[in-house]
């Protein structure tokens, strides 16, 4: 089995080159190595090597959700290329749910046996008749994207980073913009049934739990039922929000009834407001302009991922 690592040495503010090197110190095996210089090279490298694929490949990612993204974006419904991952990120919330590579053993055991892998669906999500975007974890539009457009140049999240608590750099972007954002009105569709929300927060489409470094926000996501889940908060208060987060890493937020949940192979979303935020897979995309339809999906097989017998 040929293995490429795509090392992120910037993840996690330095965290990737730091990983990296303790890695490599402990490998024994044939590998070739390349890292990201710029924002979409993870997807330009991986999209490289899989052109052409005839035997199994497997690429090691060492970086966060926002490598993970590029990489797997680069490689979809390649049948050859398995993708594992070493976490070193800041949020880190693909680890939380797929399985990781833990140390240069693991890695070397895998390649050695060639143990099985999964294969996984990927979101998709377009903007109008434009911009087209996939994603690993979740897409999003509103407070949570307004969120990921602050603290990715925010320098407490550099700081939290350096002393190890960089997943808290989201729950402290979300106390400071709490009294910042305007909410909107939002309609979802799907199928023949239609859903219209007044004063929400967010809409979040999830292909598997977690966001935000480790917030359960869809505790019945998975990415490989065909299905993606929106869950919708609306029509609560400012103060109340702030609570309903903090019951999130509990998943104690499912019994509010400002929170909806839906789930289908397909949805429409059309916001009432104009210049609303949006990100997938905690990556700022832009805005939306109001009126403008939000069509997210769903592509099943479409990615691999290697799995572990421990």
């Amino acid at each position: 089995m040929h293995v490429l690592f795509i090392i992120n040495e910037a993840a996690g503010n330095g965290k990737g080159k730091k990983v990296w090197h303790r890695l490599q110190q402990h490998l024994t095996i044939d590998y070739e190595v390349a890292f990201t210089e710029y924002e979409g090279h993870g997807l330009e490298i991986a999209r490289h090597w899989a052109h052409g694929a005839q035997t199994k490949k497997l690429i090691v990612i060492v970086g966060g959700d926002g490598t993970i993204h590029e990489v797997v974006s680069g490689v979809v419904h390649n049948d050859f290329m398995v993708i594992g991952v070493v976490r070193a990120g800041s949020g880190n919330d693909f680890a939380r749910y797929f399985p990781i590579f833990r140390n240069a053993k693991q890695i070397e055991t895998y390649v050695q046996s060639e143990l099985a892998e999964i294969s996984m669906d990927i979101g998709m999500i377009q903007f109008g008749t434009m911009q087209h975007e996939l994603f690993v974890n979740n897409a999003g539009i509103g407070f949570d994207a307004f969120i990921t457009k602050h603290i990715n140049k925010s320098r407490l999240k550099y700081y939290l980073n350096k002393i190890g608590l960089g997943k808290l750099s989201y729950a402290a972007a979300v106390v400071r913009g709490l009294f910042n954002f305007e909410r909107f009105n939002v309609t979802v569709r799907t199928n023949d049934q239609e859903w219209h929300f007044k004063q929400a927060w967010f809409v979040t489409m999830s292909n598997h739990p977690y966001f935000g470094g480790g917030m359960k926000i869809s505790p019945m996501s998975k990415p490989d039922d065909g299905k993606i889940e929106v869950t919708i908060v609306h029509g609560i208060s400012r103060l109340k929000l702030l609570f309903v987060f903090a019951t999130v890493f509990f998943e104690k937020h499912t019994k509010f009834k400002e929170i909806t949940f839906l789930q289908s192979n397909q949805f429409e979303i059309i916001v009432g407001s104009d210049k609303i935020d949006s990100h997938t897979d905690g990556n700022y995309i832009g805005v939306i302009e109001q009126g403008m339809a939000i069509h997210c999906g769903v592509k099943q097989n479409a990615w691999k991922t290697m799995t572990l017998d421990n």
